[in-house]
């Protein structure tokens, strides 16, 4: 059964800064989940870093269904047009790091496995979780994401092949293949169930932007994705239940905190904080426009710019700071504006 929904419903602007806020905010986050050291339990307030990741995710999913949900049927089109967003800044990331250990001051040695795991997106953190295949490259961990990250645009064209078949039978069989996906990671650790099991908060975010523009972002609207996301919480709590508690920040517990946030998140969408965070965001659209159209390249450059050279401790951070502002415009803005665009039609 093909189910026809009327999608003409586009972006608002109070729905546009809202989008720019919160990848601004989660972005800025980043910095400071590195960089501020509290004492205390003030520390528990930048101690969710990688949560605000799975925020990316979401809105990830969120504005690629947006923007690619038809395009997407023309994959040369769709698969550059991805090239383009991600690896520039990825790879100049890579190049600047290469440089600062090159004048000793990232005191970590480059390996050709981290190198081409981090291009090849199979890189993740070992000492977080088992079966990681390789370290980000020169230990700049926050690109341990973007391996989930390409992992989720290259399977979006393929599911989307079934979207145009039924949407309700892919709205149910991405979950239960998610659901699985962990299952199996739970049964034998491996990089790539891991990643399947993920691509569910994207797709929550890919669906949240389905019923949104036709209108339907409700509880009852988006069962098969509640559903999905509690039963990959479920097992995962199966999980902390098979192998024992060894923190709160490392597997097995870590997922199943993502799979929890994941929810809480989801479910903040479904209740009316989401008009008044569009509404409020309009205030603040144009700061916001800007630090989200560097957003990516400051999460992958401040890191070795600002943690691992030490800066972070001494005087040197404010103009390491502003050399990480720097970095991000060139990764996110120049670089992207020397390759040839994709079409988009």
């Amino acid at each position: 059964m093909r189910i026809q929904v009327n999608e003409t419903r586009r972006l608002t602007p109070g729905v546009r800064a809202g989008l720019d806020v919160a990848r601004a905010l989660a972005a800025l986050y980043v910095v400071a989940h590195h960089t501020i050291d509290l004492a205390g339990p003030l520390r528990a307030i930048f101690s969710f870093g990688q949560e605000a990741v799975l925020v990316f995710f979401l809105l990830s999913g969120f504005v690629i269904f947006a923007n690619e949900r038809d395009r997407s049927a023309r994959p040369r089109g769709y698969y550059l047009r991805r090239l383009r967003r991600i690896y520039p800044p990825m790879v100049f990331a890579m190049v600047v790091s290469t440089v600062l250990w090159g004048l000793g001051l990232i005191p970590v040695s480059p390996s050709w496995q981290s190198a081409l795991g981090t291009l090849f997106a199979l890189q993740d953190i070992d000492v977080l979780k088992p079966g990681v295949i390789v370290g980000p490259y020169l230990g700049n961990s926050p690109l341990w994401s973007l391996s989930y990250e390409i992992a989720f645009y290259l399977l979006f064209p393929f599911v989307m092949i079934l979207w145009r078949r039924s949407q309700l039978a892919t709205r149910i069989v991405v979950p239960a293949v998610c659901v699985l996906a962990y299952g199996s990671y739970l049964l034998l650790p491996n990089h790539f169930s891991l990643v399947l099991a993920y691509f569910m908060l994207w797709w929550a975010g890919a669906m949240a932007a389905h019923l949104w523009m036709s209108g339907r972002l409700n509880l009852r609207s988006s069962l098969p994705e509640v559903s999905g996301l509690l039963s990959l919480s479920l097992v995962a709590f199966v999980g902390v239940f098979v192998y024992g508690f060894s923190g709160l920040g490392f597997f097995p517990f870590l997922i199943a905190r993502h799979f929890l946030f994941a929810i809480a998140l989801y479910f903040l969408l479904l209740t009316p904080v989401r008009k008044w965070m569009a509404r409020s965001s309009l205030g603040l659209a144009g700061p916001a426009a800007t630090v989200a159209s560097i957003s990516y390249g400051i999460y992958v450059i401040h890191y070795p710019v600002l943690v691992q050279t030490g800066a972070d401790r001494t005087w040197v951070f404010v103009p390491a700071l502003a050399l990480t502002v720097l970095l991000a415009w060139v990764a996110d803005r120049a670089l992207p504006s020397l390759l040839p665009k994709a079409p988009r039609s």
